[in-house]
């Protein structure tokens, strides 16, 4: 079994097109989407579209519920995100909206967690942006492998050693780098893979993974894509200028 793991598109459908092609010669059985379809980009109806012919499983990010909440307050959001989602809102047909209210919290099974945020609260949409982080996520779960967004940056976090005390449990995290790594029976994992379409760690190209469970591969892939296109349907959309000056940096 090879699986597709996806996250973050965020409206920019040169992106998604891009890894969506990378994935045919790459012979997958699966892809699985963890959130944010929409949001920042300007192309959130057709990303929706294709993610629902193409996505085996998905799961709910915090900008696909807010879109398709007419009336959520966007209080949590920055201002440049609540404007995009505002100009998401008014873009999107009501059949999109249906899809993204559709969309499960999370997922669980074969020894997988999918989730958008982390698995601690996966509706308070936390961040795992360290090994405490990834601490509390363990600890939410008992899934082997656990993927998540939503930081646009790659990470990877190990449980090397999980001992019961008398009160609890007491586990040992490592991080490691998500670009070269191989999955030991042993231990349980948690893999950020990035973002498709607005990734924030310096490199814009498009970034997925490709999970082995069988073999315990873990892959993160590249991909380069036109980025002046999507960030000049930003401009012309009237979107935030940081949105667009955000594809090009990769930051």
């Amino acid at each position: 079994m090879k699986i597709a793991i996806l996250s973050d598109v965020h409206g920019n459908l040169e992106a998604l097109t891009a890894v969506l092609e990378d994935l045919e010669g790459r012979s997958v059985d699966r892809i699985c989407f963890l959130g944010d379809a929409v949001g920042y980009g300007a192309d959130p109806e057709s990303c929706i579209e294709t993610l629902a012919r193409s996505a085996f499983r998905s799961v709910a990010g915090n900008h696909d519920l807010a879109a398709a909440a007419d009336r959520q307050a966007l209080g949590r959001f920055h201002e440049d995100a609540a404007a995009s989602i505002r100009w998401t809102r008014d873009a999107l047909t009501s059949k999109a909206k249906e899809r993204l209210r559709q969309l499960p919290m999370e997922w669980r099974g074969e020894g997988v967690h999918l989730v958008h945020g982390s698995p601690c609260r996966p509706d308070r949409w936390e961040y795992v942006l360290s090994a405490k982080d990834a601490e509390r996520g363990f600890g939410a779960s008992e899934s082997r492998v656990i993927f998540v967004g939503h930081s646009h940056v790659p990470a990877a976090y190990v449980e090397v050693e999980r001992k019961r005390l008398f009160t609890g449990v007491m586990r040992r995290i490592e991080a490691a780098d998500p670009a070269f790594l191989r999955l030991d029976p042993r231990y349980r994992y948690l893999l950020n893979v990035g973002s498709v379409g607005q990734p924030r760690d310096g490199d814009p190209r498009a970034a997925y993974a490709i999970f082995e469970p069988e073999a315990g591969g873990y892959t993160l892939l590249r991909v380069a894509y036109d980025v002046e296109r999507a960030a000049g349907k930003i401009r012309r959309a009237g979107l935030p200028e940081a949105l667009a000056q955000r594809l090009e940096t990769g930051n």
